[in-house]
């Protein structure tokens, strides 16, 4: 009985140790699953300069801030310049290596007239993120790279970031003019973008009715296409050469929005 006894008793705790061991063990795994995939851009920070520079997923972030910050409107939908410098050739003002850049774009490099509003309005990771695709639209001499050099990353990846609504002019338009015209129009058209503060004359207000009903919708084309130069107005407002004409009629019909003007 005993012996018995003891059999039985050391089988139940060796029950309760593998129940146990059971629950630990699907607790793990439940631990495991828990924990979600990284999604996005990942860091290495081992890396001297830019922590995203081996990230195909940093390159795509890059160029949708590129666009969303308006970074399009001076230096080009493609970084070839505009109002401001291009940014796939290899003539650099202040220095072309990572830091210097990273400097320039958050505005804390002396005598530079790249505007800081936009720069100081994002993250760390971010201004990295922008700078790496900057990387990835690099076409100078490559013997003056100084900078590890981003993956390539396909037109077809960088055209699905970049795709312009379709169906809706005004929702076509709006996404082209953050894009494009904000540095200097500001984001609801008032002329108080990052860039006005050094412009003279400054931006046009495209929210003052008495001036956009006086402006027909052929003027408007033209000088969006062609530039305040051709037209007679300031050289300072670029032609817009990158655009389409469908893509210039879907920016003034949501510029007629913030005027709330009618069309003409």
């Amino acid at each position: 009985m005993t012996r018995s006894f003891l059999i039985c008793g050391v089988g139940f705790l060796a029950g309760l140790a593998g129940v146990a061991g059971c629950k630990e063990s699907s607790n793990k795994h439940k631990i495991a699953k828990a924990a979600p995939a990284p999604t996005g851009p990942v860091a290495d920070r081992s890396l001297s300069g830019n922590p995203f520079a081996k990230s195909v997923e940093a390159v795509l972030a890059g160029r949708k801030l590129y666009l969303k910050m308006g970074c399009s409107g001076c230096h080009g939908m493609g970084g070839g310049g505009g109002m401001g410098k291009p940014l796939i050739d290899d003539e650099w003002k202040f220095g072309s290596d990572d830091q210097t850049l990273f400097k320039l774009v958050r505005g804390e490099i002396p005598n530079q007239t790249m505007p800081n509003a936009i720069g100081k309005s994002l993250t760390d990771d971010e201004v990295w993120e922008v700078l790496i695709y900057v990387r990835s639209i690099y076409a100078g001499d490559a013997s003056k790279i100084n900078w590890t050099a981003p993956p390539p990353v396909s037109a077809e990846m960088l055209a699905a970031v970049s795709q312009v609504p379709t169906g809706d002019p005004i929702a076509a338009g709006k996404q082209i003019f953050m894009q494009t015209c904000t540095p200097c129009h500001g984001q609801e058209g008032k002329g108080d973008g990052p860039a006005s503060a050094s412009l003279d004359p400054k931006p046009r207000n495209l929210t003052d009715p008495a001036y956009m009903t006086s402006m027909d919708e052929r003027y408007m084309f033209e000088l969006i296409s062609r530039g305040g130069i051709a037209m007679g107005k300031s050289p300072l407002m670029p032609a817009q050469t990158g655009l389409a004409p469908q893509d210039i009629d879907h920016v003034i019909a949501y510029v007629k929005t913030l005027s709330k003007s009618p069309a003409r």
